[in-house]
Order: structure tokens, then C-alpha cells, then sequence
């Protein structure tokens, strides 16, 4: 878990980029000690990354995509993706929890125009939500906004989510492969995204199959948490094996059938 005084560092160094570890004291108004606690904390959890007596942000080294350019990636799919999910799984009266992934954002377009809720950390999810259904009630988290997703993060938001009640939650992620299934670059990230997930009653994943295969830097939710999975073709054989292990259900795009496989059981209040 990351604290306050985490938040301020990650943004300085989001903000300015590598920083030298002996002015840190200064900017952040601590002890030397208290900052080389905090890096090896936050290194610890792959957030930052330390050089010869420099730290910077480990999404700007790694050069993690921000919001605007994963949004021109596989348009086509997340957009086959996202209806088919509306389709089904949303019904008049459900609270829908979405994370800030730029599948999930397309639901925006799909989704009713009224007779639904929406609550979301993401502001780019709210902005679109704002200007493709003005007439949904939307509920946004606070917390520390990402510069590279426009998502809130930290533990504001996830203690936002704490009493919050969704009838279904919609994720997405970075990678998928079949030892420990979906993963994402930004633990700050998952942290929320697992937060949203805890609140709902069902979870599901929405991946377009260029993820399929791929590893991040860590875990976004273990597969049992899922209750489906929809996405544009059908996974690879030992993904599926992953995925049938945990029971869950695999729905293509544009059958909102899914597969042969027997209606998950819920999986709320596994760890």
C-alpha cells in the first residue's frame, strides 16, 4: 500500500522525470532516511527504478503508453469488444464500475442511455461518459491522478470503494499468459482496479487477443476473481485451459453466448 507522501514523490517524478536521490530531501521536506525508506518501498513494488544516486518513475523508464496512444491501438476490436459486453451483461437499474483502460472506455459508446450508473477513478472514462451519455448518473473517485492514464490511484481511491456496491465490473489489462494470467505495468493501477472489482458482484475482463500471451510487470487479478472474459478471438489452448480451471466463462466477440462452458458460480469474496 502506498502512502500520501508515495504519491508526491511518484507525481515529482512523473512531473520533472529522473531526479537526483540527494535533493529529494529538500522537495519532499523529510529526512535522508526517510526518503531511502520510501524508494526501497516504492521499488519494492516496481515503481521507480535507481541509478547512480538517480530515481526515476519506472512507467517513464519503461515508457508505458499513456491513454491517448493505446486509444488508436485495436479500435476495432475493443469496439466489437465493448458491445458485446453491454450486450451481455448490462440491464436497467445495474451500477457499472469501470477502470480507466482504454477497452473499457469504449463502452462509453454502447452503453444505455439512461436507467444505469456509472462509477469510475478514471477521468478520461468520465469525460467520455459526459460527452456520449450526459444523462447517466456518474460517480468519480479521488485520489492521486496518473499523468500517463488520467486515472486516480492510491489509497484515496481504493478506501473511496471501500462501501461502494456495483452490480458488475469491467476491467481491462495489459497482458495475458497462461501461468498467471492478466497482468498490467502499474501497481498504483491495479490497486484501484482491484479495489472496483471487490466492489462488484461479477468482474469481467475485456482483452483484445494482441494482449494474449504477454506478461507485465505484475498481476491485475488472479483468474478466479473473473467471472468472464470477453474478447476478439478465441485464446490460445493454454489460456483457455487457465481460464476453464477457474471457471471462466469466454465470451467472443459478437456472440453474446459465449462458449459451451457451464454459467460460472459466483467468485465474490475470494481472495
Amino acid at each position: 500500500m502506498t502512502t500520501p507522501r508515495h504519491q508526491r514523490l511518484l507525481t515529482l517524478l512523473r512531473d520533472r522525470g529522473a531526479l537526483a536521490t540527494r535533493d529529494l530531501p529538500e522537495l519532499l521536506g523529510v529526512t535522508a532516511m526517510t526518503v531511502s525508506r520510501d524508494l526501497r518501498a516504492l521499488q519494492e513494488l516496481g515503481l521507480v527504478r535507481r541509478s547512480r544516486g538517480r530515481v526515476e518513475s519506472a512507467s517513464r523508464a519503461a515508457g508505458e503508453p499513456d491513454f491517448e496512444a493505446k486509444a488508436v491501438t485495436a479500435t476495432a476490436a475493443k469496439q466489437r469488444i465493448a458491445a458485446t459486453a453491454v450486450r451481455a451483461f448490462v440491464r436497467d437499474g445495474d451500477v457499472i464500475a469501470l477502470e480507466g483502460g482504454t477497452t473499457v472506455a469504449t463502452l462509453a459508446e454502447h452503453l444505455p442511455r439512461a436507467r444505469i450508473s456509472v462509477v469510475t477513478n478514471s477521468l478520461p472514462v468520465a469525460a467520455r461518459l459526459r460527452a456520449l451519455r450526459p444523462a447517466l448518473p456518474v460517480r468519480v473517485i479521488g485520489g492521486w491522478v496518473s499523468s500517463v492514464s488520467g486515472n486516480a490511484t492510491g489509497p484515496e481511491a481504493a478506501r473511496a470503494l471501500e462501501k461502494t456496491e456495483a452490480s458488475i465490473c469491467f476491467i481491462s489489462a495489459t497482458a495475458f499468459d497462461a501461468v498467471v494470467g492478466p497482468t498490467d505495468p502499474n501497481p498504483l493501477e491495479i490497486e484501484v482496479k482491484r479495489a472496483l472489482a471487490a466492489a462488484a458482484t461479477r468482474t469481467v475482463l475485456l482483452l483484445d487477443a494482441g494482449k494474449f500471451g504477454r506478461r507485465s510487470v505484475a498481476v491485475t487479478l488472479h483468474p478466479r476473481r473473473l467471472h468472464a472474459l470477453v474478447t476478439d478471438t478465441a485464446p490460445p489452448p493454454e489460456i483457455a485451459a487457465l481460464l476453464r480451471q477457474h471457471g471462466v466463462r469466454v465470451i467472443l466477440a459478437g456472440d453474446v453466448e459465449g462458449t459451451q462452458q457451464s454459467p460460472i458460480e459466483d467468485n465474490t469474496g475470494l481472495p
